[in-house]
């Protein structure tokens, strides 16, 4: 071959590797750190401090229960209210046959006054006998027997003051009336039965549910974790026990109420503690024997450590985990411990300090040691006000 062309040959290769070169470096230097770092959502972690709720099971109890007995035996002529209406303390309630205990307050009280008569002249006798010692116109026997014979007069009058006044009762018994106000149930018992005073069933039933006792069970380790956390500061006692009683659907009923006391036993069966709330019930929604759930806030936990669910990841082990956003702009996963959570949030109890910044999306994107281009996440409307019960750690 010609040296001539040989050497154009080599020029041209020359010149088009060039080329191609600066193509290359142009390209890597519009290709800016930026561009390959990938896009996570951050949250920066702050301490504050949140109400400490427990959601219970519980049971609705009355707040006062009149069992309907007979002070006084016959037969019921009448039931003289509506099943299941409100009926107010001493309302009549059932009519006993009471022709015999009226026939009984008639002779006694003709006997009273027969007794009455004959205190009259024992006393008129006595004053005369009174006198007429003076000039020995009667003995000493005579007058100390018509002393006594008109004090047993007066003791008789007393024993027949206080039988009539027992068959008086009886009669009012005879009518059977509401010991408390409250709501009646059913009749149990009809019109043409016969009653008696010892009879041990009930003729009806009456609750009084404009108040009621909400008992609250509780596991004995979970109260005396509570205790322990409060003693040890983990936990500060709130100022202001909330309650809120939910029904079977998680929905809220509208009522206020207190904390009675905890219960100082505990079921050997069921190795649980009663807490008795009392609630205010106008609207009767709670009911004696219903099944609720109970949110009650008793504490507080100062300086919390909240971190969004979303966040929380689970290694093969299962233990919680976190990806912590360095200075360096890379993601760097760390172990936690979880409390409770609360608010769409979890309670990070150790392995995190405040102030530092995690990543809560994203997290599938970053690589290790990789550049991460970070942006402010954006929290989502609370769905719920409590913290859930059980452990997620």
């Amino acid at each position: 071959m010609d040296k001539r062309v040989f050497s154009t040959l080599l020029l041209l290769l020359c010149t088009c590797m060039s080329v191609v070169a600066c193509h290359k470096s142009e390209d890597q230097q519009q290709q800016t750190p930026d561009s390959t770092a990938a896009q996570v959502s951050i949250f920066k972690v702050q301490p504050q401090s949140v109400n400490f709720s427990e959601n219970l099971p519980a049971r609705v109890q009355a707040y006062k229960i009149a069992e309907i007995r007979p002070q006084v035996g016959g037969i019921i002529e009448k039931v003289l209210f509506t099943q299941g209406s409100e009926v107010k303390a001493g309302q009549a309630l059932f009519k006993i046959n009471s022709a015999t205990f009226q026939a009984d307050v008639n002779s006694n009280q003709a006997a009273l006054e027969k007794a009455q008569s004959e205190v009259v002249r024992l006393k008129v006798q006595l004053d005369r006998y009174q006198q007429l010692i003076s000039s020995n116109a009667i003995s000493k026997q005579e007058l100390s027997n018509a002393q006594s014979e008109y004090r047993q007069a007066v003791a008789e009058v007393a024993q027949m003051r206080a039988l009539l006044t027992r068959q008086n009762l009886n009669l009012q018994y005879a009518t059977v009336r509401a010991p408390i106000a409250g709501r009646i149930g059913k009749v149990l018992i009809t019109e043409g039965a016969l009653v008696t005073q010892s009879d041990p069933n009930a003729m009806a039933v009456v609750q009084q549910i404009d108040k009621v006792y909400v008992d609250v069970t509780q596991a004995i380790h979970d109260y005396e974790r509570l205790q322990e956390d409060l003693e040890k500061g983990e936990l500060a006692k709130s100022a202001h026990n909330s309650i809120q009683i939910l029904n079977s659907q998680g929905q809220a009923y509208g009522v206020t109420g207190r904390i009675l006391f905890s219960d100082t036993n505990v079921d050997p069966e069921t190795g649980d503690v009663i807490i008795r709330i009392e609630v205010n019930n106008p609207e009767r929604k709670l009911l004696p024997g219903m099944y609720v759930r109970v949110n009650l806030s008793r504490a507080s936990v100062p300086n919390a450590l909240l971190v969004p669910e979303q966040a929380i990841q689970r290694d093969d082990s299962g233990h919680a985990q976190l990806m912590v956003f360095t200075p360096k702009s890379t993601g760097e996963l760390r172990k936690v411990t979880l409390g409770q959570q609360y608010k769409g949030y979890y309670l990070v109890t150790s392995g995190l300090q405040a102030g530092e910044t995690i990543i809560v999306e994203g997290i599938e994107r970053v690589l290790p040691e990789q550049k991460l281009k970070p942006v402010q996440w954006k929290a989502p409307v609370a769905a719920s006000d409590e913290y859930k019960t059980g452990d997620p750690s």
